[in-house]
């Protein structure tokens, strides 16, 4: 995966990096929406609550959060919720 100077994440394709790039507007990425999200928050969330609470879809959230928890800014509570599937998941924080 590719990421502009400005740390967001795209696929190897030519749509994927326009998309990444396209900075028009000054409009809030999906990223800082996410972090912002966090940042509110007074407990930490799973990525399918992240998804549901910004009315996105889950597999636009998770690679946000990956991007943001490879720049420190959100780690790991150490915490586990449980998934739609009933399975154990991440409840991701801001980092301090």
């Amino acid at each position: 995966m590719g990421y502009t100077k400005e740390g967001i994440g795209y696929q190897h394709t030519d749509t994927s990096r326009a998309a990444a790039n396209d900075t028009q507007n000054k409009k809030v990425t999906l990223r800082e929406q996410v972090y912002q999200l966090l940042l509110k928050t007074t407990s930490p969330l799973s990525t399918e609550q992240v998804a549901s609470m910004l009315e996105r879809p889950y597999v636009s959230v998770q690679p946000r959060l990956s991007e943001l928890s490879n720049e420190k800014l959100v780690k790991d509570s150490g915490n586990r919720g449980t998934t739609q599937w009933g399975k154990a998941c991440i409840l991701w924080e801001v980092r301090n």
